[in-house]
């Protein structure tokens, strides 16, 4: 299995998984890149998402230049297309160029709806040689649905009962 794609809800364990099939791998940290999605914080309050990259070997914006989606009110979201079609295709583009074996995209969900270039640039990382590990958001959009799609990647559904022994399991395969 070359591009794996873990959905499931909130907090499930989607991201230790990922991070237990890392090391599995035995993969050297030095041949991962890609990126993680992380909360942005304010009073401890989620007040948006933003791209952490992983080994990026360029210079990184602000947290503030990278946020990906917002609330103003915390009720509704908003999407920053911008930051993906900017620093997101830079990062999925310095991975593409590099000599990295596992790409993980940490995740993928709604906020990317319209980031039509980093929607390509997705696309292209999955047809390359490079393995792809990733969270999907669980719900249908056209752009989640095109990945899922793909006859070149498995999606695996992390529920609390499946959480403990799939790492293993999915570890053995990838």
């Amino acid at each position: 299995m070359k591009n794996l794609f873990l959905s499931g809800d909130i907090n499930v364990g989607k991201s230790t998984i990922i991070e237990k099939l890392i090391y599995e791998s035995h993969i050297s940290k030095d041949k991962i890149g890609g990126f993680y999605t992380k909360a942005y914080l304010e009073n401890d309050k989620v007040m948006g998402f933003y791209i952490e990259p992983i080994n990026f070997n360029s210079k990184i914006p602000t947290i503030q230049n990278r946020l990906i989606g917002y609330t103003p009110d915390g009720n509704s979201w908003v999407a920053v297309e911008k930051t993906f079609e900017t620093f997101g295709v830079q990062i999925l583009n310095y991975c593409l160029n590099s000599k990295f074996k596992l790409i993980i995209m940490d995740e993928l969900g709604f906020f990317e709806n319209k980031a039509y270039n980093f929607q390509k640039i997705i696309h292209k990382v999955l047809s390359s040689d490079k393995k792809v590990l990733g969270c999907i958001k669980p719900f249908s959009t056209s752009f989640m649905d095109s990945i899922r799609q793909r006859k070149d990647v498995i999606e695996v559904d992390i529920t609390r009962s499946n959480r403990n022994d799939i790492s293993r399991i999915l570890a053995e395969k990838f």
